[in-house]
């Protein structure tokens, strides 16, 4: 093992190595890490502060790049670094968030909670003064390329990159202004009772028999949180915003628990694949964190101090994008002689008001007012209009809160201790717990909304003081069971149970197909799963065709109605198909005819069967989804939601005839004929030789939020998309021990040396990904010592 002895001044002394949870050779004020082959890093201290002290120092020395552009990316200082083209991106930015609200939160914390924030800056710090002192061996080479130096850790920086990339992500979702205009063409097109119910349709507030995380057995909602009465209140203004269709959200998560009575040869199993995108560096950051009560290992999004995906010494958690409503738009009527004014309870009242800079490298900088109301940010302003829009978030002011009750259910060692975390968080996650006595848990976590009467949570509310969320609904309205009756839970950011109010997101609705149906179909065909069989899960539901099983069936039925030389071969071709998309030749095709003639269905029946009734409103509605040659999806596959309002209306349980009075079979017929006849022309009269390029799958060398986090040329290509985690993992709880298991690709390390030479754990984990393989995560101290390649120890004072 390659030991090195540093601090910000070089300390040297001798620990002997003890067979415990974290070493007591660490004393106060000192740190030690060790790493693996993988570069994982296992930070042991006796102190809050030292534990984050270390963490943030590992995490500089692998993404100090990537983690300062995150930084910049959540506060919207971009352009300062990279000149115009980022200032509009700045712009935006700032009108999201309080940086006051942010200090406030971090000056009622405790010392313990405020330490995570502080220590974990320190470490950057610390490793930052010595980049400093070194920087021709040290220096990341992207800060020589893009001309500019890293600049020092605050414990608002650290707060910020959650928030900016969590919260600001994962939390604030919504589309009512988009989802005004679609019903403001609808009604253009069809007045305002026709166009109501297809909006109803297209975008459902309540779902029945939608496939649910947990069953009506497992839990009842107790209190229906919304009142009849019609739906009233709506904004005045909003369908007149003339705009394009806001940007499809796709992929998200997914995670199954498997408990005693499906698990084969453990107490429980958790796996859990989190959809975020592909990039390099890695999305997610490995760590272990041993001490002052934590003891956990795992691994994180931009190595945030809360582990999203790990496991201690007793349980095990995962998490899930939510998809609950918690944010609300609302509608505001501008003061015409004073626009920082708005009407408010029957009088002007005045915005709360901040000027803020965008410094813009080699430009101009610009100055902009950022806007806060009653109800939030002002995120949309049009002074002409005289209109502005409020963001109203259930998460506002709780955002470190929501961060620190993650953290700290990572610390439970009960299911009870663990939901008690549960309901101090604000964000819509969905929640995965297994512990080595075989229990198992879910929970449907954040604080919604008490809507007032007669609210429409898909579009703007009158923000005029007479449509005030009421407060927020008790945790008891919140989905949550442990050991629920199946023995398992699957999610894939489904419904989490019945009776709970759908997203609002024009692109994501819960309905009778949905894809955790993929999952749900493959454990409960095998009595109980080994930890093999668990892991292989990942690798078929990664390339099956999640719309399959929704389609295939009408198309069979429609063969046998209208049996022409077009719709026969065509349903033969695909009765042959496994269903699932691969490329197992690696000729850059998918194999077999089944992939091209089944998308290219659906994309004719989508404009068959909506165009004509949606009118312009199809621009929001017209993709199947699939990545193709060229355009890879954001994170993943998910069965849009022009296709799950064709499934309910070839299954009649649409309120408006999109069939425009065909059978189901009669429409299929058509559209399959049109595609089969138009690949006959343009493939030929063979159709076992149709072939359809596959879709490679980028590795960005930007973040999700379009960025440069490195140089260009470190981007990476995998040679097909699989619809899996950015990262996967497993936990396998046996009685008397953990065994845990994962893949962060490329690699755990971002850094590249000033002469351009990558870190040896910069991709190693590439290969092993695109295989579906994966490596061990360590967690006890002997066995991340023997596994280790490399230690440091560091004065932290």
């Amino acid at each position: 093992m390659k030991e090195t002895i540093s601090s910000i001044v070089v300390l040297i002394f001798i620990a002997a190595c003890a067979q415990q949870p974290y070493s007591n050779s660490v004393t106060g004020g000192s740190v030690e890490i060790l790493r693996d082959e993988y570069g994982t890093a296992h930070v042991y201290a006796n102190t809050v502060y030292d534990v984050f002290f270390g963490y943030g120092y590992a995490v500089a020395q692998d993404r100090l790049f990537q983690m300062e552009m995150a930084r910049r990316s959540a506060v919207g200082t971009v352009a300062e670094v990279l000149g115009a083209n980022y200032a509009d991106f700045d712009e935006q930015t700032r009108h999201l968030f309080s940086p006051a609200s942010i200090r406030d939160q971090l000056r009622s914390l405790s010392k313990d909670d405020l330490a995570v924030f502080q220590g974990y800056a320190a470490g950057m710090n610390a490793w930052l003064a010595k980049v400093n002192m070194e920087p021709e061996r040290l220096l990341p080479l992207e800060f020589t390329k893009y001309d500019f130096k890293p600049q020092q850790w605050s414990a608002f920086d650290v707060a910020m990159v959650f928030v900016g990339t969590m919260v600001n992500r994962f939390g604030d979702y919504n589309t009512e202004l988009d989802n005004a205009r679609i019903l403001s063409i609808l009604v253009k097109i069809h007045g305002p009772d026709t166009a109501q119910k297809i909006f109803d349709d297209l975008n459902p507030r309540y779902t029945d028999g939608t496939p649910t995380s947990i069953s009506v057995n497992d839990w009842q909602l107790p209190d229906h949180p919304e009142k009849p009465g019609a739906l009233q209140s709506v904004g005045k203004h909003a369908g007149a915003v003339a705009m394009a269709p806001s940007e499809i959200a796709t992929g998200f998560s997914n995670c199954f628990v498997l408990g005693p009575s499906k698990a084969s040869g453990a107490n429980a199993i958790l796996v859990n694949g989190p959809q975020f995108g592909w990039y390099v560096p890695a999305y997610v950051y490995s760590i272990g964190l041993h001490g002052a009560g934590f003891d956990i290992v795992g691994n994180t999004p931009f190595a945030y101090p809360v582990i999203l995906f790990g496991h201690n010494a007793d349980i095990a958690w995962g998490s899930t994008w939510g998809a609950g409503d918690i944010v609300d738009l609302f509608e505001l009527r501008l003061n015409p002689e004073d626009l920082n004014q708005y009407w408010y309870e029957g009088a002007y009242t005045d915005f709360e008001v901040r000027s803020e800079t965008v410094t813009v490298r080699n430009g101009k900088d610009r100055e902009l007012t950022v806007r806060r109301s009653v109800h939030g940010q002002v995120t949309h302003f049009d002074a002409q209009a005289g209109v502005a829009y409020a963001k109203r978030r259930a998460w506002d002011g709780k955002e470190l809160q929501s961060m620190l009750a993650w953290m700290h259910s990572g610390r439970a060692s009960n299911p009870q201790e663990w939901l008690e975390y549960a309901d101090d968080a604000a964000l819509n996650i969905n929640w995965y717990y297994a512990d080595r006595k075989g229990n198992i848990a879910y929970a449907f976590v954040g604080h919604y909304p008490q809507r007032s009467q007669g609210a429409d949570n898909r579009l703007p509310s009158i923000g005029d003081g007479g449509n005030n969320w009421l407060g927020t609904q008790s945790f008891a309205n919140n989905p949550h069971k442990v050991n629920p009756e199946s023995g398992y839970v699957a999610n894939w950011n489904n419904k989490p149970a019945h009776g709970v109010l759908n997203p609002d997101v024009f692109w994501y609705s819960w309905s009778n197909a949905d894809r955790v149906d993929y999952l749900h179909s493959a454990i409960d065909a095998t009595e109980r799963l080994t930890t093999e069989q668990a892991w292989d899960l990942i690798e078929q539901s990664s390339y099956g065709d999640i719309n399959a099983r929704y389609f295939l069936p009408i198309i069979e039925a429609a063969a046998k109605q209208y049996p022409t030389p077009s719709v026969k071969q065509a349903q033969q071709l695909l009765s042959k198909w496994d269903r699932h998309s691969r490329d197992a030749d690696g000729d850059g095709y998918y194999d077999g005819p089944g992939t091209l003639l089944f998308q290219s269905f659906l994309q004719q029946l989508l404009e068959d069967v909506l165009a004509d009734d949606l009118g312009d409103a199809f621009d929001w509605f017209n993709t199947t989804g699939y990545p193709v040659e060229g355009k890879p999806t954001g994170s993943g596959v998910n069965i849009s939601t022009g296709l799950k309002t064709l499934v309910e209306a070839l299954q009649g349980n649409s309120r408006f005839d999109f069939l425009n009075g065909k059978t189901a079979e009669q429409v299929v017929a058509e559209s399959l004929t049109t595609v089969y006849d138009a690949l006959t022309a343009r493939q030929g009269k063979n159709a076992s030789a149709w072939r359809m390029a596959n879709a490679p799958r980028p590795f960005s060398h930007k973040n999700f939020l379009g960025i440069p986090q490195t140089v260009e040329r470190a981007a990476m290509l995998a040679p097909i998309e699989q619809n899996r985690g950015t990262e996967n993992n497993m936990t396998v709880l046996h009685e008397d021990k953990i065994v845990a298991y994962e893949v962060v690709p490329p690699g755990n390390s971002g850094f590249i040396d000033p002469q351009g030479n990558k870190n040896a754990n910069y991709s190693n984990q590439f290969e092993m990904y695109n295989a579906f393989e994966r490596k061990r995560l360590w967690f006890y101290r002997t066995d991340v010592e023997a596994n280790s390649v490399s230690s440091e120890k560091l004065l932290t004072r």
